[in-house]
């Protein structure tokens, strides 16, 4: 019986290799970020506010108000996500930032797969139930009891952030990276995330 030849390289550096196509371009996005002042590139090129370092985010499984369930574990994994944090009625600024981001990711033709949206309500819902008709890809849970503040606390560690009212940008290894205000220029928020899903290689 002939022996098959023996593999030039070991198993694990095989395994290694492979889980690396996928994890290195996000790896690499972050690491740019982090490092981004000390390679001269700052808010110069970049629209919002950067959070340095990038915050791991935990989820909580926050009920669903549009639906049934919860918030699942693994919601930020495999694509970037757009979330806003409001009260609990959607005021003018809020729906204007709904809008932005819906258009923004409308905007980005085939690349909107990459890309979804999470409204966080921090008080008693009210009459939310026009955006299951206007935004029915708009993904709505609150932020209730001590589970809902810890969720919250995560973002409010930015900077930045002062509670209610921003914009956030959360990477596909649900790590908070970005902040902008709730009347953002589209055109910039658009700009940055072009240049993020072009730096992981996720487009």
């Amino acid at each position: 019986m002939n022996k098959r030849p023996a593999s030039a390289f070991p198993t694990w550096a095989i395994l290694v290799a492979i889980a690396g196509v996928f994890v290195l371009p996000i790896l690499i996005a972050a690491l740019w970020y982090m490092n981004v002042n000390q390679w001269g590139v700052g808010r110069t090129t970049n629209y919002g506010h950067l959070i340095t370092p990038p915050i791991q985010l935990h989820i909580e499984p926050l009920p669903l108000i549009v639906g049934h369930g919860h918030l699942m574990s693994r919601y930020f994994r495999g694509r970037w996500t757009l979330v806003y944090i409001g009260g609990s009625k959607c005021t003018p600024d809020c729906r204007a930032a709904l809008y932005a981001t819906r258009q923004i990711r409308l905007a980005l033709g085939e690349d909107i797969r990459h890309v979804q949206r999470l409204y966080v309500v921090t008080g008693e819902p009210q009459k939310l139930g026009f955006l299951e008709d206007e935004d029915p890809d708009l993904t709505i849970v609150r932020a209730e009891g001590a589970k809902g503040k810890r969720f919250i606390h995560q973002f409010f560690k930015a900077a930045d952030a002062h509670l209610g009212g921003r914009i956030y940008l959360v990477d596909p290894q649900g790590h908070l990276m970005m902040s902008y205000p709730a009347a953002v220029n589209p055109h910039g928020l658009m700009r940055d995330l072009k240049r993020l899903l072009t730096v992981s290689e996720i487009s």
